[in-house]
């Protein structure tokens, strides 16, 4: 009985030591530039650009709806706060991190915004 409950322990404990594994090979680190988007009207209405950004798409970040960024026509949903982002939608953003090319997620660990041409840190580690 015993030896059976070991050898469960250790087959599980090898099953998740290998999917762990997996999953830290596909994440990686990354800088990537695009325009920042509300994830909620660009996945319903394809909406981008900044006269959405300033309306609706600040209502949408404003209240938790999650961010996004648009990169070469491919959206990643940003995983982080999005509230501190609700003034930028469809501005240019430059976002640092890691990414799961799998499911289309960075995890960012600083966002800047380019601001009439200058990039302003929006967040960072220690804000999150």
């Amino acid at each position: 009985m015993n030896r059976k409950i070991v050898s469960g322990v250790v087959g599980f404990l090898a099953v998740t030591a290998m999917s762990v594994s997996t999953f830290a090979a596909t994440v990686k680190s990354v800088t990537v530039k695009g325009q920042l988007l509300d994830m909620k009207c660009y996945s319903a209405l394809g909406a981008t650009g900044r006269a959405h950004g300033k309306t609706c798409g600040r209502k949408c970040l404003s209240e938790g709806i999650p961010a996004g960024i648009l990169v070469n026509g491919h959206a990643w949903v940003l995983a982080t706060n999005s509230r501190p982002l609700a003034p930028y939608v469809g501005l240019n953003i430059e976002v640092m991190g890691k990414a799961n090319p799998k499911d289309h997620v960075l995890v960012p660990s600083m966002i800047k915004v380019d601001v009439h041409g200058h990039w302003k840190t929006i967040v960072s580690k220690s804000t999150m």
